[in-house]
């Protein structure tokens, strides 16, 4: 269950984050990178990579110097074959995603769901949120041992999310499905038929939500979807307010449901791995489960669940004196920034005292900070809060996992994970 098995990397020349020994564990290229080029031209990626906390900080703090957008859609975009890209137009929706826009749009999007995501907002749901957690649970607490992905980590936050935005609860297994394959082009070097597959699931997927925003016009009801289908936005290039279009209205859904459950997801399975990898942390929460905000804070900034996203360069500029010419793209690596030791001591470590825990890059920073953080870290409190109420002795099933991780250059996700357990 070792993180490493020693570091196969002598210079930032020998990092590719296209080679999977790369992805498996990204840990011993950051720290390659961050001590000998924090700031990289990687030519695999055409982009720069930057891994030191402050530089990535820096960019995300001014989002209009360094803006978002598609990854390296002109010479690799994310859909790569054109054929498949153009069954977006022919059967369904330019894959389009409204609250990943700049400014000044990127506002006035994010105001209209950022109320439905608050704090307060998400309080209201607690009892049904523990109600699912426990739920859950109580479908295989008798038996000893559980699938954790599949029967616990994955479920909750879908189960949740998809609450939330009001989709029928009979049909969560089909958008998990749908999830998955929204996500799937991101681990890049798709086949032209698995990538055709990912596209015509996405398109299902945009075809479902037209037929629940048809329903909720003619019968709103207290969801996210509704809500999206009543407010008007203000539109910068008309100069007045506006109802959201359909594509609008699809697009800002699936990000909220791919966001919504993916990532949750993949921290619940991380967060159990590490407590695997460190029992003197896991008996540490069971006698102060006061420190369970924290831990999450740690899970979230040790295994970050998005790696890195990436910025446009808007004009000529320097990053700690380093210089940037207009169009030039970076790679900024969360992941990389959330184990600098400048900024967390012994950073591979889980802390439950660490004072600034809360201060890492998982969900980003500044104005495209995730939007559904606080619903995220809230399922987690609860889920591990009830978990060390509710199972003891939890430990690894050595003959069914090897901690290996799904392919891909932005996200960490472990491809399973069981454990055994006792019944308190």
């Amino acid at each position: 269950m070792a993180e490493s098995q020693g570091c196969p990397f002598k210079h930032a020349a020998d990092v590719d984050f296209m080679d999977p020994v790369v992805q498996e564990n990204w840990f011993d290229a950051y720290d390659v990178l961050r001590a000998e080029a924090p700031i990289y031209f990687m030519p695999q990626l055409g982009m720069y990579v930057l891994t030191r906390y402050d530089d990535i900080e820096y960019v995300l703090r001014r989002p209009t110097l360094f803006t978002t957008g598609p990854d390296v859609q002109d010479t690799e975009p994310l859909i790569k074959f054109p054929e498949n890209r153009a069954l977006y137009e022919q059967k369904g929706w330019v894959r389009y995603t409204p609250l990943g826009e700049n400014l000044p749009k990127h506002k006035h999007y994010r105001a209209l769901v950022d109320p439905k995501l608050t704090l307060s907002a998400i309080r209201e749901k607690e009892p049904f949120i523990r109600g699912v957690i426990n739920d859950l649970i109580d479908t295989w607490i008798d038996r000893g041992e559980v699938d954790f992905m599949k029967d616990f980590a994955e479920p909750l936050p879908m189960i949740v999310i998809g609450e939330l935005l009001g989709f029928p609860r009979m049909d969560l297994p089909k958008l998990k499905e749908w999830s998955f394959a929204w996500v799937l082009p991101f681990s890049r070097g798709l086949s032209f038929e698995r990538e055709r597959w990912a596209v015509e699931q996405h398109i299902e997927l945009q075809h479902y939500i037209h037929a629940q925003v048809k329903e909720k016009r003619r019968a709103p009801k207290d969801d996210i979807i509704s809500h999206l289908t009543v407010v008007e936005i203000e539109d910068v290039e008309l100069g007045r307010r506006r109802p959201l279009t359909d594509q609008e209205i699809i697009g800002i859904t699936d990000h909220l449901l791919i966001g919504g459950n993916e990532t949750t997801a993949f921290a619940l399975a991380n967060g159990l791995w590490i407590l695997f990898r460190n029992p003197d942390t896991y008996a540490a929460l069971q006698a102060g489960p006061d420190k369970i905000r924290n831990w999450v804070e740690e899970v979230l900034r040790i295994e970050s669940p998005t790696q890195g996203l990436y910025r446009h360069v808007s004009e000529d500029t320097e990053v700690n004196g380093f210089a940037l010419k207009k169009g030039d793209m970076l790679a900024i690596r969360y992941g990389a920034g959330n184990r600098d030791p400048e900024r967390f001591p012994e950073p591979q470590q889980p802390d439950l005292d660490r004072k600034n825990a809360g201060r890492h890059l998982a969900f980003g920073l500044g104005e495209h900070v995730c939007p559904g953080a606080t619903l995220s870290r809230y399922e987690q409190w609860l889920a591990w809060e009830i978990l060390l109420q509710r199972v003891h002795n939890m430990r690894p099933v050595p003959e069914k996992d090897d901690f290996t991780h799904i392919p891909g250059i932005w996200l960490r996700a472990l491809k399973t994970i069981h454990m055994r357990f006792d019944k308190a």
